[in-house]
């Protein structure tokens, strides 16, 4: 069985999807899996030659990429790369915003700097990129899709164990967020969806020891950690056409880190 091979290979023929965070982990297997599914793909991260090597790995295997380098808490370097959207492509189908930062610091060891940087990446990063997509979207006659990744550290908190809760607490508001943006759109042909992976095995996650890895692996209900390809293939059918009725909603992967 190939990846993701529920989906036919031409599942997203025509369409243009747009990745933030897309030089690494979930961003990056995302981009792989809608390139693919004959998606094209404009990969978006702040670490250009990140971004550029993830890029070039993808076109040796025939996938149509394109890369902007993004700094989604700069609004000029998000303008720009919609921009160059605008002016390179014929549409922009669906937006996937997996762009984060995180780190494990206790309350004692936060600062206003950290929250400040942490919510401009995860919040405003994530709101500002969401605002200029539907822009262009509302323009379409097939309108459009809009996922934003978020987390179950913003259902359950963080605690400084794997995430802090500032991260935390970005990712609860990113879920009001796309409710509130799903109530306002309604009617206007943009559907707009949450993602809440639960703790997955990517690059993203190693700030924590290969032993704190097992022991949350062994803690959840499936008996390991996500993997990108896991959220990649979740993102897909939210975004796809055959998910026409999912709208506002925050669907969970998490291998039983929650019940609800």
């Amino acid at each position: 069985m190939t990846p993701y091979s529920t989906f036919a290979q031409d599942a997203f023929a025509g369409k243009t999807v747009m990745i933030t965070g897309a030089a690494s982990g979930m961003g990056l297997e995302a981009s792989r899996a809608f390139a693919s599914k004959q998606a094209q793909v404009v990969m978006c991260d702040l670490n250009a030659d990140a971004l550029e090597r993830a890029a070039n790995d993808l076109r040796q295997n025939g996938a149509a990429v394109h890369t902007c380098v993004m700094d989604v808490a700069d609004q000029p370097s998000v303008d720009a790369a919609f921009a160059w959207c605008d002016t390179n492509l014929n549409s922009l189908d669906i937006l996937v915003t997996c762009a984060a930062i995180s780190s494990t610091k206790k309350i004692p060891d936060q600062d206003r700097a950290l929250w400040r940087h942490v919510l401009e990446v995860n919040l405003l990063g994530t709101f500002f990129c969401v605002q200029a997509a539907i822009a262009r979207m509302v323009k379409q006659p097939l309108g459009g899709s809009i996922l934003c990744v978020a987390s179950d550290a913003g259902v359950n908190g963080g605690g400084g164990l794997v995430v802090d809760t500032p991260y935390a607490a970005s990712k609860a508001a990113t879920l009001s967020l796309v409710k509130s943006v799903a109530r306002e759109m309604a009617g206007r042909n943009v559907r707009i969806n949450a993602l809440n992976p639960g703790p997955t095995d990517s690059p993203f996650m190693d700030i924590i020891s290969p032993d704190l890895k097992e022991r949350i692996a062994a803690s959840l209900p499936m008996r390991r950690m996500g993997r990108p390809s896991d959220m990649a293939a979740a993102i897909l059918y939210i975004c796809s056409a055959d998910a026409p009725f999912v709208y506002g909603s925050a669907v969970d992967v998490n291998g039983g880190s929650i019940f609800r």
